[in-house]
């Protein structure tokens, strides 16, 4: 099939059409593609992602390290100097930037690759036939004609059509704003149904909410509903904390960058200097100035963290998340599994009278073995203790959704009349009760409702969870829905256990030090919330409920949260509200969850935390996927992305200082000097030789008292940073300035080739102070930070020696000048050393309240 047949497939309006029809026009059948067919087709219509068409190649990359319009211009003017006779300068200059952009192209892509076989392991993947057989492949795989079977909290794996259903029902608020999900099944429609009233069509980006079903793919990637509409949505993404520090870090760069340009240039004009010097030595400079390689160093710091994470259990999925994961101050996590074991039992099957029943665990055993949604951790318990009974069969049910909260299946147990047996929350159960069996009799519910709700209140204190099961006889007929829900007997209760960890407690307690305050989101009810919070640590003095939050609006929301640490009763929507709650209050929030009911939050989060067992649908609206449900994994992930964030930070702070400290120094040297200070060709030349030591910058060492508080971008602190160090630098090279042309007599060559060491040796010996707050010299650097330091120090004392000497117009230095060199560096690297200790007592980050450093970033 060519990929203009599928892409008409695509377009059809395939809902009007029998299932027969479209699947002849896809070339596929009931039992799905072969193998060889679907490889074919991947091959035509590309990877089913919104960006499938986009060019991701090595090429586009390489291209990339060249389209800064600074460097754009510096090779325009350049090529106009050769022209203008001068082509040993201008084949120098485009040489280094080449080198510059190859150098940044290598590590990027590695590290790119890196982070795609990380990725590869948590992908998100789906069921189809392939070859007759259900197999599981990543969602990217999948192609038109491939038929998707699919369960409560599968992604959909494109736009579908409807093969075969049971209770299947779509959250698609993703792409039709609708809260409620909607009932899916097969038949033929009218051209002219819209999106939501399409009941036989599922659709890209959407996820199943309850029920199963298979589909037929007609459409995937740029070829779907939700690729229509991708620019809209993209347009309405909310910036991380990472891209806001970096665009405010980029205006603050192109400022300097246009003062010193212009400047300069004029400056150099006035002095009647040629003009193509004059541009050249300029933008040099804004060259100079800008950390050329901070995308790829950004690249390669956040890879080497996810790396690092990954050997703890953490992968990160969105690498842009590592800042505000390591930035977070509140988690919102449900308790299961993170403060409890995650091993839930079932340890009583209760009639309403209190005492044991085999009846009642038959009943839940019934419902939970035949519903057709996702298995959740209570129906497996359910079935681990009290296994399917045989010859029973479902004719059908009205699945679980966090407003009723509660789950009803027709069953038919061997040959007698069909019942309708109902699961779910006690409260959201009596409510559609009007009996209950009570001493062997069938009573009014209120007879019962105070026995009843005295047990279930002493249990859950207890920290048992307890469900309601209720019957009622039904005859033959459709399936049920939430209509049928009423008149029920309340037959008796489940009793659950989730024992608490061992570690729950001290774990909470070391977020608590390092930050990270934890809020429990449950949908357990108040009872049970309150007495797991207190084991573990949390303050329950309050406990809001999902019905105090529906009664206050989000502004009086913000306020009231920062008081609670425990939120019980809770549906997916209140969940949501909380997390937005929290941000509006200036709080970074990450959300751990894995279920369906986890998806609206993980959204809303800064930073979504799932696990790797979860639902496809969490795991896709997830930034951070953990190996092992465990806060104390949790904690070694926020822990390495405050060491992947210090790292990032260290190449701006000491890049932009030392940039800052040489480019000034250049300027007014340009001013007081009968000859420019540096040639264009020499100051990118130290850019790139200074550069090569950041790279390895993602392996350093950090600070203890760096990862024991959150962290997160600050302009301000980086213009002052700036602005101080790179004074020093500029104090210590006017010296050096001054020295060499009155006391050493230093002309043109001379001159240039001293300070290009000395620009290059300061750079280098003062990466060694500024890399740590402490003493240089009780912080060791890493392996790979001391051997690209070592050489490009070697490289640089060696090139006014070499053969390649004369084409970079540098030239020997004698001894004398060469010790002072050193001398002055020593002295600089003193100074700074100095400073530091003076300017980081007077900073007060490590003990700032996180909210208020939030609040500072804007978010």
């Amino acid at each position: 099939m060519s990929s203009t047949r599928s892409a008409r497939a695509s377009e059809s309006t395939f809902w009007a059409e029998p299932v027969a029809t479209v699947l002849d026009r896809l070339g596929s059948g009931s039992t799905g593609l072969s193998s060889i067919r679907a490889a074919a087709l991947l091959g035509e219509v590309g990877q089913n992602r919104l960006d499938a068409h986009a060019d991701t190649s090595a090429w586009r990359l390489l291209a990339r390290q060249f389209v800064s319009p600074i460097e754009l211009i510096l090779v325009v003017a350049t090529i106009l100097s050769g022209l203008l006779g001068d082509w040993t300068d201008a084949t120098i200059i485009l040489v280094i930037l080449v080198l510059s952009g190859v150098l940044g192209f290598v590590q990027e892509h590695g590290a790119g690759r890196a982070m795609a076989a990380l990725l590869a392991s948590v992908e998100v993947t789906t069921t189809v036939l392939r070859d007759g057989r259900a197999v599981q492949i990543p969602i990217s795989a999948v192609v038109p004609g491939d038929v998707a079977l699919v369960v409560a909290g599968d992604l959909v794996p494109g736009d579908c059509l409807v093969l075969t259903s049971t209770a299947l029902s779509v959250d698609e608020s993703a792409l039709t704003g609708e809260t409620f999900p909607a009932e899916k099944q097969s038949g033929v429609l009218d051209a002219a149904a819209t999106v939501g009233k399409r009941s036989n069509t599922l659709f890209f980006g959407t996820h199943i909410a309850s029920g199963e079903g298979s589909l037929l793919v007609v459409a995937t990637g740029r070829s779907t509903e939700l690729a229509s509409i991708a620019t809209s949505l993209a347009s309405r993404t909310e910036q991380t904390g990472f891209e806001k520090g970096m665009t405010s870090f980029g205006v603050l760069l192109t400022r300097l960058m246009i003062l010193f340009v212009v400047a300069i240039f004029v400056i150099n004009l006035f002095l009647n200097r040629t003009l193509v010097d004059s541009v050249l030595f300029s933008l040099a400079l804004a060259v100079g100035l800008t950390p050329q390689l901070l995308p790829a160093i950004v690249s390669i710091s956040l890879a080497q963290g996810a790396r690092m994470m990954a050997r703890r259990q953490v992968i990160v999925r969105r690498l842009d998340s590592i800042e505000d994961f390591g930035s977070m101050t509140v988690l919102c996590s449900d308790k299961t599994g993170t403060m409890t074991r995650g091993e839930v039992s079932l340890t009583s099957s209760l009639d309403v009278d209190g005492s044991e029943s085999q009846t009642v665990a038959r009943w839940a055993s019934l419902n939970a073995g035949l519903q057709a949604g996702w298995k959740n951790p209570i129906d497996q318990a359910i079935l681990a203790a009290h296994p399917l009974p045989p010859n029973a069969t479902s004719l059908g049910e009205s699945p679980y959704d966090f407003q009723r909260r509660r789950l009803s299946v027709l069953v038919r147990d061997g040959q007698r009349q069909p019942v309708l047996v109902t699961k779910g929350a006690l409260e959201a159960v009596l409510d559609v009760c009007t009996h209950a069996v009570l001493d062997g009799k069938r009573v009014l519910i209120g007879a019962a409702l105070p026995g009843v709700q005295k047990r279930f209140a002493d249990l859950s204190a207890e920290g048992y969870r307890v469900l309601g099961v209720a019957t009622r006889a039904s005859a033959d007929g459709p399936a049920p829905s939430a209509k049928d829900e009423s008149g029920l007997t309340l037959v008796g209760l489940l009793v659950f256990a989730d024992p608490v960890k061992a570690d729950a407690a001290s774990t909470l307690a070391t977020l608590a030090e390092s930050g990270v305050s934890v809020r429990m989101l449950t949908g357990d009810n108040r009872l049970v919330a309150a007495h797991i919070a207190r084991l573990v640590g949390l303050d329950v003095s309050t406990v809001f409920t999902g019905h105090d939050i529906d009664a206050i609006g989000d502004a009086a929301l913000a306020k009231a949260v920062l008081g609670v640490e425990v939120f019980s009763e809770l549906n997916p929507v209140q969940k949501e509200r909380l997390v937005r709650a929290f941000r509006a209050a200036g709080h970074v929030v990450g959300y751990l969850g894995d279920g369906i009911n986890d998806a609206p939050p993980l959204h809303a989060a800064d930073v979504g935390i799932t696990v790797s067992t979860a639902v496809p649908v969490a795991k896709q609206s997830a930034a951070i996927v953990l190996l092992d449900k465990d806060l104390q994994v949790l904690l070694e992930g926020i822990r390495q992305g405050r060491r992947t964030f210090a790292n990032t930070m260290k190449y701006i702070f000491m890049t932009t200082s030392a940039n800052f400290g040489n480019m000034l120094s250049m300027a007014i040297a340009s001013i007081a000097l009968p000859f420019l200070p540096l040639l264009a060709g020499q100051i990118l030349l130290i850019n790139l030789l200074t550069d090569l030591p950041a790279m390895s910058i993602a392996t350093d060492a950090v600070d203890a008292r760096q990862v024991r508080r959150p962290q997160v971008w600050d302009v301000r602190l980086i213009r002052n940073y700036m602005l101080v160090f790179g004074t020093i630098s500029t104090v210590f090279d006017l010296t050096t300035f001054l020295v060499l042309r009155l006391v050493f007599h230093a002309e043109a060559s001379e001159f240039r080739s001293a300070w290009f060491l000395g620009s290059i040796l300061t750079e280098v010996g003062v990466l060694f102070v500024l890399r740590t707050r402490a003493p240089f010299f009780t912080s060791r650097p890493s392996r790979w930070v001391a051997l690209t330091s070592i050489a490009v120090v070697a490289i640089a004392v060696a090139l006014p020696y070499s053969p390649v000497a004369p084409l970079l117009q540098l030239v020997a230095i004698p001894a004398p000048l060469l010790g002072l060199i050193v001398l002055i560096t020593v002295g600089y690297i003193a100074a700074t050393e100095l400073a530091k200790r003076v300017f980081w007592s007077h900073d007060r980050r490590g003990t700032k309240d996180p909210v208020v450093v939030r609040c500072k970033r804007g978010r």
